[in-house]
């Protein structure tokens, strides 16, 4: 049974994140003007690419944002800094998002952390890509608001996490496989907050949203079907911290 004290707090994440989300989308609804704009500007940005022009990688800082905000709630209570970065790119056929949390990883700190979303998108899609992008902002943002939670400036002393950046490393250089990713300390309660808020608000069973989120990186190659199994053992094991009590193994079709 999940505690009254675990519901409340998780309740105020969740309007938190329903605030910033629909924030968001109206942000990357409003830069879609970009597309019609003879240099493809927004806000002074550059972020509509015609097919076959260069552009550069979104996570560059040479690709600027289009919305950045000081983001504070006291019923957490939070502070850190928030951006969005958008590409709309002609003939991708193809939708991206990411996101990152620049924080530190010690228990205590004076530098307040910054989440980075973003989206590279095809003009094509538009509006029909919209519901794919709400989804993804609130599952996004929940991961990350997660992580600058385990360290640093807003770190709860129940959730702190000591770095894990030396495995981190080890996975970059290939040293440890792609699937160790998966359970790094760190991942496991951020990617089962993420997928746990993207259940609930497009009502469908965690099971389903965990299995299909873990398949794509199946069918891409990155983790094989055994890897795929031992990492929804060590989340169905790690669950329960969390106050989820919920199956995520779909049953054999």
């Amino acid at each position: 049974m999940i505690s009254l004290k675990t519901l409340m707090v998780e309740g105020r994440y969740d309007r938190l994140i329903s605030v910033l989300s629909r924030k968001l989308l109206e942000v990357v609804k409003d830069s879609h003007v970009a597309t019609t704009n003879r240099t493809g500007m927004f806000s002074g940005t550059k972020i509509y690419y015609k097919q076959g022009e260069s552009y550069p990688k979104i996570d560059e800082d040479s690709q600027r944002h289009i919305y950045f905000e000081e983001i504070e709630n006291l019923q957490i209570p939070l502070e850190f800094w928030l951006e969005l970065k958008v590409q709309w790119i002609q003939g991708l056929n193809d939708f991206r998002y990411g996101g990152d949390a620049f924080n530190e990883t010690g228990k205590t700190s004076d530098v307040e952390p910054l989440i980075e979303i973003r989206f590279e998108l095809d003009p094509a899609e538009y509006p029909n890509v919209l519901s794919e992008v709400a989804m993804q902002l609130r599952d996004t943002l929940r991961h990350e608001i997660e992580h600058i939670t385990q360290s640093g400036w807003n770190m709860r002393t129940s959730k702190y996490i000591r770095s894990d950046m030396s495995m981190r490393k080890k996975i970059e250089l290939g040293e440890l496989p792609p699937a160790r990713y998966f359970t790094l300390p760190k991942e496991i309660p951020a990617m089962l907050q993420g997928m746990y808020l993207k259940a609930k608000k497009s009502k469908k069973p965690l099971s389903k949203v965990v299995n299909d989120y873990l398949d794509v990186w199946v069918s891409n190659n990155t983790i094989t079907p055994q890897d795929k199994d031992s990492i929804l053992k060590v989340w169905s094991e790690y669950l329960p911290k969390l106050g989820i009590r919920y199956d995520i193994y779909l049953p054999k079709v």
